[in-house]
């Protein structure tokens, strides 16, 4: 160990140090010095060719030496991402980190990053294109990060959605962009991570959203197409518990079209695919194929307990319309009694038409239905034009144990009427049967005794019980009886 015993040496090397730490401490505190108010337009365009950031600020600029040096500024207004003056939001505070070795003058300023803290941002949906280029724009490569922040999403003046940022991290450089949120959407945590990397001038995205409360993530990859830039492809898969989603799309005129796929979950196995257009309106035209139905595991699910369910799953939302067609090739259950089916359902305006509805009941016939479902002040209503074939009334009577002294000629039978999936009550309008000479309606009361029947069962059971076989074999006794 070497040890200082010279009162010369000591005085030496406390000198040394001393003037380093004063040559040091002088230089950090240099841009105390300078005139930021009268140099405001500058540093402005400096935070904006670094940033690609607009901003108004008036109040002073503060520089401060610790943690590292850096411009702190207060309540500023966020403009458009643009060299425009329209206001998209405001920040309670923004810390301009500034490099060791640009500290010399006020012309040579610069900045390394740029965190606003407490800030909101407002982006209408006509400004997501301008929100997506100022993304993906790499003249600002440096980082951007938000801090306790919210990000509005606006339909004009309308909010649609917001997301609370905990913590937003953007980057971007020559071959790499990178984009880490933590925050809440619909008061429900969320993470994003987004990386885009470019090798040998390929270009290939990867997004990845995780929902931890509710257990959702999901994958998304982006590939242009060499040939024509316009044009997007990939995949996306999703998984929640028990449930998983794969998709392969090509996204090309603003038309999302689902080019392959598969479905699994407790309920079913299937493919989806068709067209989706997202922008300025929710239209689609798709098909699912569902090659094998668990109705068992529908039933004993928790939708079938909630008697809402059927209200809650419709959508009415004005902005979602089209087409989907689903096709059932097998269903599973204990009786084993509806073994396929189909549907050709219409969203119209927040009005749902059921175009075609068919079940095939197992070796005794098929149900088809057709109408509309719409809200009528507060209450969810659907109309209803039903006809039910028994073309083998003897695998039916046999199916449901029907007496022999109870059975009569079976006939196709026509039910119109309307139900309330609030509270399951029917109204029929009239009911007939058409056998092959001519149509014979019910009258009034037996019209309405089979009305208050079926709303008898209806009031005094749970939908999954009544849809359960041995419940189902005594309701359907009971119009024998």
């Amino acid at each position: 160990m070497i040890r200082i015993n010279q009162p010369g040496l000591k005085s030496f090397v406390f000198y040394v140090f001393g003037f380093i730490f004063l040559t040091l401490f002088i230089y950090l505190g240099i841009p105390f010095f300078f005139d930021y108010k009268n140099n405001q337009p500058d540093l402005k365009r400096k935070i904006f060719e670094n940033f690609g950031l607009n901003l108004s600020f008036t109040s002073n600029v503060k520089y401060n030496i610790f943690p590292s040096p850096r411009l702190n500024l207060k309540n500023v207004e966020i403009l458009s991402f643009s060299e425009s003056s329209k206001n998209i939001g405001s920040v309670k505070k923004i810390i301009l980190k500034i490099p060791f070795k640009r500290l010399v003058s006020l012309k040579k300023l610069d900045f390394d990053s740029i965190e606003l803290i407490d800030a909101v941002i407002n982006i209408k949906t006509s400004e997501i294109n301008n929100f997506k280029n100022y993304l993906n724009n790499k003249t600002h490569g440096k980082l951007i990060q938000l801090t306790k922040s919210k990000i509005n999403l606006l339909d004009k003046t309308k909010l649609l959605f917001n997301i609370d940022i905990k913590k937003l991290r953007i980057s971007g450089k020559s071959l790499f962009d990178k984009l880490d949120l933590k925050g809440r959407i619909f008061d429900t945590k969320i993470e994003i991570n987004y990386q885009n990397k470019n090798f040998n001038k390929n270009s290939e995205k990867n997004v990845e959203i995780w929902l931890p409360e509710i257990g959702l993530n999901s994958k998304l990859s982006i590939n242009a197409d060499k040939k024509n830039n316009e044009t997007i492809y990939g995949r996306v898969s999703i998984f929640f518990p028990s449930n998983q989603i794969y998709l392969d799309y090509i996204l090309r005129n603003k038309i999302f079209n689902i080019s392959s796929s598969r479905l699994t979950n407790n309920y079913f196995k299937g493919k989806i695919f068709g067209d989706l257009i997202l922008f300025p309106f929710s239209t689609f035209d798709l098909k699912l194929d569902i090659d094998f139905l668990k109705f068992k595991n529908i039933l004993n699910s928790g939708f079938i307990d909630n008697n809402k369910f059927l209200s809650q799953l419709m959508p009415f939302n004005k902005k979602i319309n089209g087409n989907i067609n689903i096709n059932v090739d097998k269903i599973a259950s204990s009786s084993n009694i509806i073994n396929s089916g189909n549907a050709n359902l219409e969203f119209i305006n927040s009005v749902l038409i059921v175009k075609e509805f068919n079940l095939i009941i197992n070796k005794i016939g098929n149900i088809k239905f057709a109408g509309k479902i719409f809200k009528q002040k507060k209450k969810k209503i659907f109309i209803f034009n039903t006809k039910i074939n028994l073309d083998n009334p003897k695998n039916f009577y046999s199916r449901f144990l029907i007496p022999k002294k109870n059975r009569i000629d079976l006939v196709p039978i026509n039910l119109l009427g309307k139900i309330d999936l609030e509270s399951y009550e029917i109204k029929f309008d009239k009911i007939y049967l058409d056998n092959a000479l001519n149509q014979k309606e019910l009258d009034e009361d037996k019209l309405f005794f089979l009305q208050e029947r079926i709303n008898e069962i209806f009031s005094q059971n749970s939908l999954n019980n009544i849809l359960k076989y041995s419940n189902l074999r005594k309701i359907i006794q009971s119009f024998f009886n």
